[in-house]
């Protein structure tokens, strides 16, 4: 169902901004962005990025999922997302409750060869397969892994319930349930750490990362994904394939949150020490589902510099972008995104419009339930005179 066209964030940010009291002026100078900013996204004439956002949402005191106008209830309605969330939340709730006595649980490697397709899905942002499958997976293997003493099987048990919380986590995150997502997490450090595995933890890391970058909270996040990198250290063999491309992950995690504080320097230096990484060991497409290499770091290149405000350097960086077939459909589709925004900045709608359909193409549902995919659409409709029925389409697809 589309939504009204002053529905979208910065409308929501007027809003906001006008029940706490404040100006544009005022706004923009608690949330250190200048005030021509704060008027164009209340209008709907530019995007409003992540790192405005999570500022904004600071200065006026309300959640990010609050100002993007998330959870996409609707959607989720049309998709058949929305009854998979409360078995989620209930399975998230019995990780120590002990065995279910209904459950004949399958041999650990049928279980584990399940849990491997799983992340599959969840990396081509498959959220119906992802959703659907995961409550059970999840209570088959804490019931496995409660009759298990301690030893290598139960290690190798913690490990699989450990990738279903990372799975939940991505299934959650992405559309827009941040306390189901950070429960998530907390039940995957709670069985990274009796599989006795680092990189899995330093994963973990991470991704609670990306819950403080998205707060705006550039610090922490650093000084999260520091700690994560250390974890790497402690691993047996810390210069083995999957190490380093976990590694090489976090330097590139670590590049966007000080793109976003746009400390240029960091990026530089983060960005150097992921290809060389990456110069190391090619690419390693799925290696702890990192999926870690030449083209992530060439991706991240784009992506840096978008937010940065080098539009330019973005859109030169991706004239030699190509992906290899078996990259993660996830990342391709946060790519087109990412340019589309830069397009739109620069003013190039039909630029813009082409990377939407490329996102839309290559991850449908993550396109759908994407913020700034929405945010791009939306500024893309409220700029035109006449709505072309290309863009049109699009716009209701995804609830503008």
């Amino acid at each position: 169902m589309p939504l009204p066209a002053d529905d979208h964030t910065g409308a929501r940010i007027a809003d906001y901004r006008k029940l706490r009291q404040l100006t544009q002026a005022g706004l923009a100078q608690r949330a250190f962005v200048s005030r021509g900013t704060i008027a164009k996204i209340e209008a709907g004439l530019s995007p409003a990025t992540p790192a405005v956002v999570a500022a904004v949402a600071r200065a006026l005191e309300v959640e990010v999922a609050v100002l993007n106008g998330q959870p996409f209830l609707e959607e989720m309605r049309q998709d058949q997302l929305d009854r998979m969330i409360a078995p989620l939340a209930i399975a998230l709730d019995m990780y120590d409750l002990g065995p279910d006595l209904s459950i004949r649980p399958r041999p650990l490697s049928e279980v584990s060869a399940e849990v491997g397709e799983l992340c599959k899905a969840a990396c081509a942002t498959e959220y119906n397969r992802t959703g659907d499958r995961l409550p059970g997976l999840l209570a088959e293997l804490t019931t496995i892994i409660s009759g298990l003493p301690e030893g290598a099987e139960r290690r190798r048990t913690a490990a699989q319930l450990a990738w279903c919380y990372w799975v939940a986590y991505e299934f959650a995150y992405r559309l827009g349930f941040q306390h189901l997502a950070a429960i998530a997490l907390e039940r995957m450090g709670y069985m990274g750490e009796q599989a006795q595995d680092p990189l899995l933890l330093a994963l973990r890391l991470q991704r609670r990362s990306s819950m403080f970058l998205r707060r705006g909270d550039n610090p922490m996040a650093l000084r999260v994904l520091d700690r994560a990198q250390q974890l790497v250290g402690q691993h047996d063999a810390p210069r083995s394939v999957p190490a380093l491309a976990v590694s090489g992950s976090l330097h590139l995690a670590g590049a966007i949150a000080s793109a976003q504080a746009k400390n240029g320097e960091d990026v530089k230096e983060r960005m150097k020490e992921a290809r060389g990484v990456a110069e190391r060991i090619g690419d390693v497409p799925q290696v702890y589902w990192a999926s870690f290499g030449l083209t992530s770091v060439a991706h991240f290149d784009v992506a840096t510099s978008v937010e940065l405000g080098r539009l330019g350097e973005a859109v030169k960086f991706a004239r030699k972008m190509r992906f290899p077939a078996d990259h993660p459909r996830m990342r391709v589709g946060r790519y087109h995104i990412e340019l589309a925004r830069a397009y739109s900045q620069m003013g190039r709608g039909e630029s813009a419009q082409k990377e939407l359909f490329k996102a839309r193409e290559a991850a449908p549902q993550q396109a759908r339930y994407h913020p700034l995919m929405r945010e791009t659409v939306g500024v893309l409709v409220r700029r035109s005179r006449s709505v072309p029925g290309t863009l049109a389409s699009l716009a209701a697809w995804v609830g503008v």
